[in-house]
Order: C-alpha cells, then structure tokens, then sequence
C-alpha cells in the first residue's frame, strides 16, 4: 500500500497515461466510443482530443489532491487502468 502512496510511482503512473495518449492517438479514429451497451456496440463516443486528454487530466488533478485524502491517490491507478482499456478498445 505505502508503495502505490509513494510520490514517484503516482507521477510515474500519471506519465504512464499520457505517453499512452501519445502513442495512440494516430492510431484511433476520429471519434472514440467510450461506452457499450449490453450488445457490445459503443452508443457514445467522444472526439479523439478529448477521448486522449481528459482520464490523464483527472489524474493529475487526483494526484494533487491526494495530499487531502489519500484515498485520491488510488483513484490515480484506477484511472489509468480505465484509460488503458479505453485506448485499446478504441484502436
């Protein structure tokens, strides 16, 4: 536990996310889906900036707050799993 609050593996984590951004980001499509419906077919899609850069925005806002509550600090890594997922569902 006291490793996932260590200050380098939280930045590392948010870093993480946005070289993943990076990397993908020529590979998606124009709109990305980000939600399924029970039939597997995306009925919400956003544009690809946005789809890209708001999960590593809330990352760094949680990793600022998680000096007020800790519990912020794991929010960071769940975060960064969804943004993962996300990426790889949409290429």
């Amino acid at each position: 536990m006291f490793l996932l609050m260590n200050e380098k593996v939280v930045w590392g984590s948010v870093i993480a996310a946005v070289i993943l951004s990076m990397v993908f980001y020529p590979f998606l499509p124009a709109d990305m889906p980000i939600h399924y419906d029970a039939t597997n077919s995306p009925d919400s899609t956003v544009n690809k900036l946005a789809g890209t850069a708001i999960l590593p925005a809330l990352m760094i806002v949680f990793a600022l707050a998680r000096k007020v509550n800790w519990q912020l600090g794991i929010a960071v890594y769940i975060l960064l799993i969804c943004h993962a997922v996300i990426l790889f569902l949409a290429v």
